[in-house]
């Protein structure tokens, strides 16, 4: 049974603990009226500037957005032909992204335009500064859903480009983590191609029957038996 609590006749008459606590501290507040004005002032102000580095952030990434999305549209039909690329208007294109990221560096849309510079350098077998546009989109912080995954396999295309293919499988494992179903499996795919070009052929004959074990219904399962055969 809860032990009862008792008070005395002095305890009932004593004074609120809460109500004693809350006069001491308006007496309190009535005496430094100023520190308490300047503390609350300082407050509204600390909330003022973050809620206006936020609107600030907000305004850049939709200019940002406004500014880059028909140029990027422009690239996109750029590369998907790039033999027939006109090399004015791809050099256009370059110095306009170059301009974007410079006055936008930390912006969403920046990723994008990084991935095409990234690319355009890829075009002109510029392999270094392919790889460094790419990394740089990474850097950023604000590469998100598949552009993660394209950003690292830009790396490993560059990489590989380059002739380095020890680095090149490296980026392409990579690039498999961020990576959904038939691309992880072309990552993959890409990875192993790079051990047996870095001489590492029964790295890369693991790799391959790993593919086939893991996506056995990958459409480069054809080519993954020939290379196979060629290599064992």
């Amino acid at each position: 049974m809860a032990e009862k609590i008792r008070y005395t006749r002095r305890d009932l008459k004593g004074p609120d603990e809460f109500i004693s606590t809350f006069g001491r501290a308006v007496a309190w507040a009535k005496e430094n009226r100023l520190r308490v004005g300047s503390a609350a002032l300082a407050v509204v102000a600390l909330a003022g500037i973050a809620l206006g580095g936020r609107a600030y952030l907000q305004w850049q990434e939709d200019k940002s957005s406004r500014e880059l999305w028909p140029q990027l549209n422009r690239a996109r039909e750029l590369l998907q032909t790039p033999a027939e690329a006109d090399p004015e208007k791809l050099a256009a294109l370059e110095q306009f992204l170059l301009s974007h990221v410079g006055m936008h560096p930390k912006t969403r849309a920046t990723v994008y335009a990084r991935y095409y510079l990234g690319s355009i350098a890829f075009l002109r077998g510029e392999y270094d500064r392919s790889a460094a546009q790419f990394r740089d989109g990474i850097a950023t912080g604000k590469a998100a859903g598949i552009m993660e995954y394209l950003l690292r396999d830009g790396i490993g295309r560059a990489l590989e480009g380059k002739g380095d293919f020890p680095a090149a499988a490296s980026a392409y494992r990579e690039a498999a983590g961020f990576a959904q179903s038939e691309m992880k499996a072309q990552s993959f795919l890409a990875e192993a191609r790079c051990l047996a070009l870095a001489g590492k052929r029964s790295e890369a004959v693991a790799l391959y029957r790993q593919i086939l074990k893991d996506h056995p219904e990958t459409k480069s399962r054809n080519l993954i038996d020939i290379q196979l055969a060629q290599m064992e």
